[in-house]
């Protein structure tokens, strides 16, 4: 029992105030701290309230600062596009994929990153357009994503979710109003 409650306590995460009036964050609020405020560490799986709910800290603060994501197309034949998730996931980046699939997801992507070209990243406001390692970890590095980061167990990735949403079926036709005086 007492394990438990230490870990729970060493992945507790705060916020206060410092004395100067900023802000300040981390596993330790120091002693002279104003309106200590626990930030609740979540359920460890994603969606959560905030998507982000249970990730470690420091991934947490930079996805929140400077989210990201993919732009791809959807299906095997775009091999940058597999390689380009399998680098975010195997950097255990979180990351919203939008689906470049139809036409109308074609143009509105076109008028977005300047491009047809995919897979391509946004990391914050900050555009990669085509997959190149060196370039993605640059940008993820600099937004403060930690190299190292760990998932927590059940965390995933949200599914894709096509640039521009379906178009709603045409409503079915009204029914005939039937007529009256029995017509035999």
């Amino acid at each position: 029992m007492l394990l438990l409650l230490a870990a729970a306590a060493a992945a507790a995460q705060y916020k206060w105030v410092e004395a100067d009036g900023s802000v300040g964050y981390g596993d330790e609020p120091p002693a002279n701290a104003r309106k200590v405020e626990r930030i609740s560490a979540g359920s460890g799986a994603a969606p959560g309230a905030d998507g982000l709910a249970g990730l470690p800290f420091e991934v947490r603060r930079a996805a929140r600062d400077f989210p990201v994501t993919l732009y791809a197309s959807v299906g095997s034949e775009c091999l940058p596009c597999n390689t380009a998730r399998s680098f975010l996931r195997s950097h255990s980046i979180p990351y919203a994929e939008r689906t470049v699939s139809t036409a109308k997801d074609l143009a509105s992507y076109q008028a977005l990153a300047g491009t047809t070209q995919v897979p391509a990243l946004s990391v914050g406001r900050a555009w990669l357009r085509g997959f190149e390692e060196h370039a993605w970890l640059d940008a993820l590095d600099g937004a403060g994503y930690p190299r190292n980061a760990v998932l927590p167990r059940g965390w995933s990735w949200p599914a894709p979710v096509p640039l521009t949403p379906p178009e709603a079926p045409p409503p079915a036709p009204a029914p005939a109003p039937e007529s009256e005086g029995g017509g035999y």
